[in-house]
């Protein structure tokens, strides 16, 4: 009929036949006859359901409430059972289909943010406060903020030339359809830290390098509109993005990193007459007090003792892990922190078979930036088998003090919850945690650890030989802060938040060795054994009991989601180490301030941020009460900006006592 139906409007329409069809008409009604009918995979409508499917499955995954999590692992289990043989490489080819539903899935997950709830502490008070631009801005991001992009032109990497490697949706692409080139490009070389041969990633510049991660995803978008807001531009602030998977070192080594960043304040030295106001955000805070050592050193930036003092205004430290984090040991050892654990079974089983714990543990080892987030300190910071400075008053339970804990393969006539919490077979402090890092890596990532960096604690005669190693350098508990004393210090960060303390592991397919189970009777030469190479092992995510805050294997402590209090706020709180011990670590008295925001309830239900008063590490960037008071420290106002401490953290402080 449909043939026929086209035949009477063509002739209708044609005058030149007289009625009869054109020879082009016929051949074009006969095709209609042979034309083979497109396989559902292929249908643009089938793309689409499946990406839609994804994006649901992915935005559900991200609830916590126990009843989703319920109704997520019975659909998982499902979902497995009839995935679980199927080829999606070959029944989704890398085509333009495949772009279409890599459309369709960072549609559904990638938030769309309401833009009618302006967010603009700087408007609302840029009259009554007199906020203006004062001193230059320098803004220093942290660790997987800053965009990398491609500049290899072998036949390798010749595709992806000035393409982003990581960050927006290039990157999503790159990983779904081209993984293992990808990782090539990714991964650095495991003996010199750096290129490895035939790939190039850089650090992109600018702005652009991290206000957005991807499309709607902000990190840095809030801070910089808010202070172009009060007048800032390109020309009184600037972006200091790096390429976060290098070491602190190699970043002068290979990109001369601190060298730019030691001129362009210089510069805004020279063209204003005033010193810079730094903001760090988490790891970006450490790399600074890197920074700050370096620029004064003869085997650095040759600034000499008076630099700091000369050219930095004020230093704001937000969310900085100034102790390392607990998440670093077991990101090295196994490839997991709680972000892989909130997938769920389904979700575990997919991230399994597309990126295993062993291609993650390879990766991230290569980058050994990474590495300057473990945990600082050792057993006086983080505590010992029996206590920890952040246990509870009346500790009922295993102490955070046991960093790692191995608990026994459940049978079938056990509970693992309930058998595993109450045999505890084996505790690895903060300490004995790092060593058991160190056993299981190779001798490469061994060697550039102690190449890069130190995790103990200096004494004063200690500290002034540390001056010229700058191994210590990215340990605050190993140098002293430089002689500044008209500088002053500002730590921002969230607390309330449930961040990873501890972890339950266990061995797939093994039990613990009896001889292992009792460290207190072990001989030394047994020791080694213990912490042999080991790469069965894994976060047992079946261990779970809320009264003990543990979930998925990882119990959870205060913090801002990703960082300990007792890491943030250490250095900083009065008991700490700039202060308590500022004969130490703070000759010069500089001022430290510390301001903590407390979370807050979110009454914006379509912002999944966490609101303007959230204290979440990386959303804290658009916390309306911190954007306020960056704004008076650019300003010339930093006096109103006073402490706030609302946690404990002066109560674990004053627990620690450093040798």
């Amino acid at each position: 009929m449909a043939v026929k139906r086209r035949k009477q409007k063509k002739v209708s329409r044609e005058n030149t036949y007289k009625g009869r069809e054109s020879p082009e008409d016929i051949m074009a009604d006969s095709q209609l006859i042979f034309v083979n009918k497109q396989p559902t995979w292929k249908s643009k409508a089938f793309l689409f359901t499946i990406g839609l499917l994804i994006g649901v499955i992915a935005l559900y995954a991200a609830s916590t409430t126990p009843t989703a999590q319920t109704h997520l692992n019975e659909f998982h289990d499902y979902l497995a059972l009839q995935l679980a043989d199927m080829d999606i490489a070959n029944i989704l080819p890398a085509n333009v289909r495949m772009d279409e539903l890599i459309g369709n899935f960072s549609h559904y997950v990638t938030p769309t943010f309401p833009v009618d709830e302006l967010f603009m502490p700087a408007a609302d008070y840029k009259e009554a406060l007199d906020l203006k631009p004062h001193y230059p801005v320098v803004m220093i991001p942290g660790i997987v903020s800053s965009g990398l992009e491609s500049w290899g032109t072998s036949d390798k990497s010749k595709k992806y030339f000035r393409k982003r490697m990581w960050g927006t949706m290039a990157m999503v692409r790159a990983v779904i359809l081209d993984k293992e080139s990808w990782t090539d490009h990714i991964m650095l070389d495991s003996v010199t830290g750096l290129d490895p041969p035939d790939y190039k990633i850089r650090a992109v510049h600018g702005l652009d390098a991290a206000d957005y991660f991807i499309t709607g995803y902000w990190i840095w978008a809030k801070i910089i509109e808010n202070l172009a807001t009060i007048g800032y531009d390109t020309n009184n602030m600037y972006f200091a993005s790096y390429d976060w998977r290098l070491s602190f070192s190699n970043l002068e080594v290979r990109d001369k990193y601190y060298s730019h960043l030691k001129s362009t304040i210089e510069l805004y030295k020279q063209t204003t007459g005033l010193k810079s106001v730094v903001l760090g955000h988490s790891m970006g805070s450490s790399v600074f007090t890197y920074f700050l050592k370096w620029v004064e050193s003869e085997k650095g930036g040759k600034g000499g003792s008076d630099w700091v003092d000369n050219h930095i205004e004020s230093f704001v430290n937000i969310a900085g892990p100034m102790m390392g984090v607990p998440k670093a040991i077991t990101s090295l050892l196994s490839g997991e922190t709680r972000d892989t654990m909130a997938f769920g079974s389904f979700g575990a089983y997919v991230l399994e078979k597309f990126f295993s714990r062993k291609e993650r543990t390879r990766l991230m080892r290569s980058w050994f930036g990474a590495a300057s987030m473990l945990p600082k300190g050792g057993n006086v910071i983080w505590g010992v088998e029996e206590r920890a400075p952040d246990d509870d008053k009346d500790e009922k339970f295993n102490s955070f003090g046991n960093l790692i804990t191995f608990v026994p393969i459940p049978t079938e006539d056990s509970s693992n919850t309930s058998d595993a919490l109450q045999s505890l077979p084996l505790n690895y402090t903060a300490e004995e945690s790092f060593q058991l890092l160190l056993e299981n890596a190779d001798e490469n990532f061994n060697k550039q650890i102690f190449a890069n960096y130190s995790f103990g604690i200096a004494n004063k005669k200690e500290l002034k030989a540390n001056e010229n190693d700058p191994t210590k350098w990215a340990n605050p508990l190993e140098y002293a802060l430089p002689k500044a004393p008209k500088m002053s210090i500002y730590c921002f960060y969230g607390t309330n938040l449930p961040t990873e303390r501890s972890y339950y592991y266990t061995l797939s397919g093994n039990s613990v060795e009896a001889k292992c189970r009792n460290k207190n009777s072990q001989e030394e030469s047994d020791q080694s054994e213990c912490l042999g190479n080991r790469s069965d092992m894994y976060i047992d995510a079946s261990v779970n009991d809320p009264i003990r805050r543990v979930e998925t294997g990882i119990r959870f402590s205060n913090g801002d989601g990703t960082v300990p209090l007792l890491s943030l706020g250490y250095m900083c709180t009065p008991s700490g180490g700039w202060t308590k011990y500022a004969d130490r670590y703070n000759p010069s008295n500089i001022p430290v301030v510390l301001r903590e925001y407390e979370n807050g309830a979110n009454t914006n239900k379509l912002d999944i941020r966490g609101g303007s008063k959230t204290g979440d590490h990386i959303d804290i960037l658009g916390n309306w009460d911190m954007t306020l008071d960056i704004l008076q420290i650019v300003s010339g106002k930093g006096d109103n900006v006073t402490q706030r401490i609302y946690s404990s953290i002066e109560d674990y402080a004053q627990k620690i006592d450093l040798p």
